[in-house]
């Protein structure tokens, strides 16, 4: 790929006359003028063989330049001084920023900094609307700046403050692809007097078509560019949308983990009954998945679900998230996870930050509630399983024929919480290493805890235990447990137990401990329950205080529980079989969209009751 790659680059950079033929040779992608040339007249040019165009085609598959953007993107304090980096002003100092640093921190090669640099070059009309969406700063002195209501005046100070005449600054040239409906809602939200002469706009169908009309008129003191806009709206259309209820979400899209899987099911079951979402994407790591650039609506809505915990990005949720704070602001919701009955006194600064407070199971709202305020609601998000390749067993290094138990955990999830070490000892008492099971325990992050990593190898040495230190895919999360026979999770506390409801969806027989989230949804007739006592922790485990309780399961149940599935195959595809058809119902996504849905409702008919008096 690499090697087709510099090729390419190389023919850009030395033939003019293909420069000039071809001005968005990059940019265009796979189906653009520039490689169906490559592949008939440049393939008889330049001698390309069968090999060479299949490995041309194969690069185009994938986006070069996304993991040079994200890199970008993480660095707030290089974005700071150079928002307008990937622009014809600033890239000189920006591609000296990745060749002396952000090569290395973020482990680039020089094609997929190059990549970056020509796309957006042959585009700078698209990266300077980039830069818009990723800037708080700009988007705070004109809020509306990309709508046909203010972009000229955005245009303006740009052009003043950068100075620059050049073509792609002018905004009748920006590929601007927000919604009519979404124009209208962030215009009017800036404007006092459309407020005040359409006060139902955006609640009222009539209300809205009329706001739509008055833009039009003479009235309303527009450019004529913006009457011609609004003259050419499916009136109807876009008057439905306006008033059709929808709320924003901050969250952790890009970052592999439970609080990603959570908030794109949250997301997933609200548009599944209606609601819109606007979404943005909070920067977690710089091992995030290089999507964040795809997260750019902005705060269009007067509610906004904060996706993420207390601690340590919350008070960052908007600048992690790239995105001006709207004020007044919106009704906030923060959407939490915990793994006790009792909340940490830091959380309540958080807490005085919104209005209400959702979690995903009654375990975690009963130690909410004993704490905040605020109200306190239970709102599953739902659970799906994403689209998935189904993979043999030697993909991923384990044996076939053998009877596989699986356990996925974070190391970021506090290790101790999560057992692994409880379930290889009730695995080594149920089976000896002469016998044709096997446990699989995935993790990731282990880099970043090296001595757990090393206790958990250790531990696992000389059995039929295998240590999966990788982050993974989703797609290959999934793929992996599709390939094992039963799921088993020993957890001390957990907040939801997502992994176990993902087990059951998929038909697994599950066992784990009859403690916190999980038994929500898990039930002695579809779930294999082990019993414990609760302990108190004794010492300090970062978050966590030494005062506070979990369970210790029993590793002699576990033991029995995992025995009985190796002997009984027929019983426990029917165990698996009965937590399928549990959690088909219980943890639709249409059935938690409808919960969220009817709370969202609740708040916005708040709004109007307050708006009227």
């Amino acid at each position: 790929m690499w090697s087709a790659a510099r090729w390419c680059l190389d023919l850009l950079r030395t033939c003019p006359d293909i420069r000039l033929r071809f001005p968005a040779a990059l940019s265009e992608g796979p189906e653009g003028a520039f490689v169906g040339w490559l592949e008939a007249e440049g393939a008889n040019r330049f001698g390309l063989g069968k090999n060479a165009l299949a490995a041309i085609r194969a690069m185009w598959s994938e986006d070069l330049a996304v993991r040079a953007r994200q890199a970008f993107l993480y660095h707030s304090e290089v974005r700071a001084l150079l928002p307008h980096g990937l622009l014809p002003i600033g890239r000189r100092e920006l591609f000296h920023w990745f060749v002396q640093h952000g090569r290395r921190n973020a482990d680039l090669r020089l094609e997929e900094i190059w990549w970056l640099f020509w796309t957006a070059a042959e585009r700078p009309e698209a990266e300077l609307v980039k830069a818009y969406e990723f800037t708080p700063e700009w988007q705070k002195l004109y809020p509306d700046g990309l709508t046909v209501f203010g972009r000229r005046a955005f245009a303006a100070w740009f052009r003043a403050h950068y100075r620059v005449a050049d073509l792609w600054a002018d905004p009748v040239r920006w590929p601007v692809d927000i919604p009519p409906a979404r124009q209208l809602r962030s215009a009017y939200r800036t404007r006092e007097q459309w407020q005040r002469l359409h006060p139902k706009a955006l609640d009222d169908f009539e209300s809205a078509k009329a706001l739509i009309d008055w833009l039009q008129s003479s009235e309303a003191m527009q450019t004529e560019e913006v009457r011609a806009w609004c003259a050419g709206l499916d009136k109807d259309a876009v008057a439905a949308e306006m008033t059709t209820p929808g709320v924003n979400v901050i969250g952790h899209f890009s970052y592999p983990s439970g609080l990603r899987v959570s908030v794109e099911a949250l997301v997933k079951g609200l548009r599944e009954v209606g609601v819109q979402t606007a979404l943005r994407d909070l920067r977690t790591d710089k091992k995030d998945d290089p999507v964040h650039a795809q997260f750019r609506d902005f705060e269009d809505f007067e509610t906004t679900i904060i996706h993420t915990q207390p601690e340590p990005f919350f008070n960052e949720a908007y600048s992690r998230s790239d995105l001006n704070e709207y004020l007044p602001r919106t009704y906030r919701i923060a959407y939490w996870y915990w793994e006790f009955d009792s909340i940490p006194d830091s959380w309540l600064d958080a807490a005085a930050k919104v209005d209400e407070v959702w979690t995903a199971t009654e375990f975690v709202a009963k130690g909410l509630r004993d704490r905040l305020s605020i109200p306190v609601r239970t709102i599953f998000p739902g659970v799906a399983l994403g689209a998935y390749q189904q993979r043999e067993r030697k993909y991923f290094g384990l044996k076939d024929g053998s009877f596989t138990f699986l356990f996925t955990f974070h190391m970021m999830s506090v290790m101790e919480r999560k057992n692994p070490l409880g379930l290889i000892n009730a695995f080594k008492a149920a089976f000896s290493p002469q016998e044709d099971v096997t446990l699989v325990l995935k993790t990731s992050f282990g880099d970043r805890h090296p001595a757990q990593l090393k206790e958990l190898r250790a531990a696992a040495e000389g059995h039929n235990i295998v240590v999966i230190d990788q982050v993974y895919s989703p797609d290959e999360v999934l793929s992996l447990m599709d390939a094992c026979d039963a799921y088993v999770s020993l957890h001390r506390s957990e907040g939801l137990g997502l992994t176990m409801a993902e087990a059951m969806l998929m038909g697994k027989p599950v066992i784990a401990t009859n403690y916190s989230g999980n038994v929500d949804f898990m039930g002695e007739d579809d779930s294999l329950l082990v019993s414990y006592k609760l302990v108190k922790l004794g010492r300090p485990i970062p978050p966590y205080d030494e005062k506070l309780e979990w369970a210790e399961p029993s590793t002699e149940h576990a033991a029995q529980l995992m025995r009985r599935l190796y002997e009984d195959r027929a019983w426990a595809k029917e165990v698996g079989a009965r937590g399928k058809a549990r959690a088909a119902i219980d943890l639709s996504l249409k059935m938690a969209g409808q919960k969220a849905a009817a709370r969202l409702a609740e708040i916005r008919a708040t709004f109007q009751t307050e708006s009227k008096s």
